[in-house]
C-alpha cells in the first residue's frame, strides 16, 4: 500500500497537504501532565479497547506503536514523517500511537491531552482530511465519554483550542512569495483573522524549502465546517498570488539557470546534508510546477523529503552512521531515485 504522502492531491504543484487534528479528553479523568505511567496505560487501554473492538468498524486499521518499546532512531523517524509531534517524544513513558497502514490517520495517546486524532491527505484536500477525523471522533465517542462543556466545547489543556479541539492546516510551497517577501506581509494580514502563516520547521521568513503552514488559531465560537471553509479559501487565495509571483519569476534567465543546477547537484551529489537537499529540492519542485523539468513527478519529490530525512535514512540503511555516511547514504537514495531505479521511475 503506498503512504498518502507517495500520492498525487489537487492543487499540488502548490499545496502540499493538509492536516486536521482533533484534541480529546476523557471525562473526569485529569490531563495526562498530572497522571502516573499505570494511569496513563489505563487510558491507552480503554482507546485501544474502542478502536480494536470485534464490532469496530476500524479494527483493521491501525497498528499499535508503544514508544517506550521502540528505539531513539525509531522514534525519532516517526516524529520526522509527522506520526507525532517532535514533542511528543521527549518523554516517551506512558505514551503510544495508532498508526494506519498508509500513516494518513493515526491516534497519539497520553500527549498534551488523552488523545489526538490526526488525518492528513495530499494536495489541497481540507475537506477529505476534516471527514476522516471527524468519522473517527464519531466512532469513538460512542465508547468513549468525551470532556465536553455545553458552552465552551470540548475541553483541552490548551486553552487557545477550547471549543472545537481543532487545529487544521495546510502545507503550501511558496517559493515565489518567500523570495519576494511577499509570505511576510500576508502572514501579518492573517493574524486578525485567526490564521497564522509560519515557515515550517521554524518561525523563519525564509524556511528551508520554502515550506509555510497555514493553520487556524481560533476555535472557540466557530463551528469545525466554519474553520475549514475560511481556511480552504485562503489557501485558495495564497496560492493564486504564488502562481501570479511565479509567472514572473521564471522569465528571469537567472531563476532557469539555478533549476538546472540545483537539478544537476542532486542527480550526481556524492554527499548532500539534509538542509541543502531541502534548499535544491525546492528549487526542483519549482521547475516542475513551471515546466522548466519534464518527467518528474510531484510524488516522487514528496516522497524523498520523508525518505531521506536523518532518522529514515539510518533506519533504511539498517545501521547507525556517522554523518559523512549519512549524507553519502541520501546523496546515493537522491540519485538512484532521479535514475529511475527506485520508486518505479522518475
Amino acid at each position: 500500500m503506498k503512504k498518502w504522502y507517495q500520492l498525487k492531491g489537487p492543487e499540488s504543484e502548490v499545496a502540499l497537504s493538509a492536516c486536521v487534528r482533533l484534541s480529546r479528553n476523557l471525562r473526569g479523568i485529569p490531563f495526562p501532565a498530572g497522571l502516573g505511567n499505570s494511569e496513563k496505560r489505563e487510558i491507552t487501554e480503554k482507546i485501544c479497547e474502542a478502536v480494536f473492538n470485534e464490532n469496530s468498524s476500524v479494527s483493521n486499521t491501525f497498528q499499535l506503536i508503544d514508544l517506550e518499546q521502540i528505539s531513539d532512531d525509531e522514534a525519532i523517524a516517526l516524529a520526522e514523517r509527522g506520526l507525532v509531534n517532535a514533542g511528543f517524544i521527549d518523554d516517551r513513558s506512558g505514551r503510544s500511537v495508532l498508526v494506519s497502514k498508509d500513516e494518513s490517520l493515526c491516534i497519539m495517546m497520553n500527549g498534551e491531552d488523552h488523545f489526538l486524532i490526526q488525518s492528513r491527505t495530499a494536495g489541497l484536500c481540507l475537506i477529505d482530511a476534516y471527514n476522516t477525523a471527524d468519522w473517527l471522533d464519531t466512532i469513538l465517542d460512542k465508547t468513549l465519554h468525551f470532556a465536553f462543556d455545553q458552552r465552551l466545547g470540548y475541553l483541552t489543556r490548551n486553552p487557545a483550542i477550547l471549543g472545537t479541539g481543532m487545529v487544521a492546516s495546510i502545507n503550501l510551497h511558496l517559493p515565489a512569495l518567500s523570495d519576494t517577501g511577499a509570505a511576510v506581509r500576508i502572514a501579518s494580514n492573517l493574524q486578525p483573522l485567526g490564521m497564522s502563516l509560519r515557515g515550517v520547521g521554524n518561525s523563519a521568513v525564509r524556511p528551508r524549502g520554502a515550506v509555510f503552514r497555514l493553520s487556524n488559531r481560533m476555535t472557540l465560537g466557530l463551528s469545525e465546517q466554519e474553520a475549514i471553509t475560511n481556511l480552504s479559501g485562503i489557501a485558495g487565495q495564497i496560492i493564486a498570488q504564488e502562481r501570479a509571483a511565479r509567472n514572473k519569476l521564471i522569465q528571469d534567465i537567472t531563476v532557469q539557470d539555478t533549476v538546472g543546477r540545483s537539478l544537476g547537484i542532486l542527480q550526481s551529489a556524492r554527499l548532500l546534508g539534509y538542509d541543502e537537499f531541502l534548499d535544491l529540492i525546492s528549487v526542483v519542485r519549482f521547475g516542475v510546477a513551471v515546466g522548466f523539468v519534464k518527467d518528474i513527478r510531484y510524488e516522487t519529490i514528496d516522497d524523498l523529503v520523508m525518505r531521506v530525512q536523518p532518522a529514515n535514512v539510518t533506519l533504511e540503511t539498517g545501521r547507525r552512521l556517522t554523518a559523512d555516511e549519512r549524507r553519502a547514504a541520501r546523496a546515493n537514495i537522491v540519485r538512484d531515485t532521479f535514475a529511475g531505479k527506485q520508486n518505479g521511475g522518475a
